[in-house]
């Protein structure tokens, strides 16, 4: 990922994400969530995740090609750990597709992010995190709300 692409994934403000995504101290509070499930550094992720010590070749191909969600948070890229099968070490499927959707929809890594720990009215309250292995459930709920 070059420099270009990084700012490009941090820097859009689409306007169903304004509605869908939270702001303020609503957000401080699912970053506060979502730091207590795990954002890793790029070292963090590769030891986690099994891909040896530091920011290997694995690790970085991985967070190179963009498919995951890195979010800035203060002046450090992180790597939220749902989007993990951590034992297996790769990104979970239906949640890629969420992250390419969001993208698409020109949506910033961090608003995919917080959607993914907001409570939902399509899921009867419950948060997209809390269904990310219901491929349908999730993949349904994103495409209703990422939608412009």
């Amino acid at each position: 990922m070059n420099d270009r692409d990084t700012h490009q994934r941090h820097s859009s403000h689409p306007a169903a994400a304004s509605r869908s995504v939270p702001s303020g101290k609503a957000a401080q509070a699912l970053w506060q969530a979502m730091e207590k499930d795990g954002l890793y550094t790029i070292t963090e992720a590769a030891l986690r995740l099994g891909f040896g010590y530091g920011p290997n070749a694995r690790a970085s191909r991985l967070t190179g090609t963009g498919k995951v969600l890195a979010v800035k948070r203060g002046d450090k890229f992180l790597y939220p750990a749902f989007q993990f099968d951590e034992p297996g070490g790769r990104l979970l499927p239906a949640v890629k597709d969420v992250i390419r959707m969001g993208r698409s929809a020109g949506w910033t890594d961090e608003q995919v992010a917080l959607w993914f720990y907001a409570t939902n009215r399509s899921l009867r309250g419950k948060r997209p995190v809390e269904v990310r292995d219901d491929e349908e459930q999730l993949i349904g709920t994103a495409q209703k709300d990422m939608a412009g």
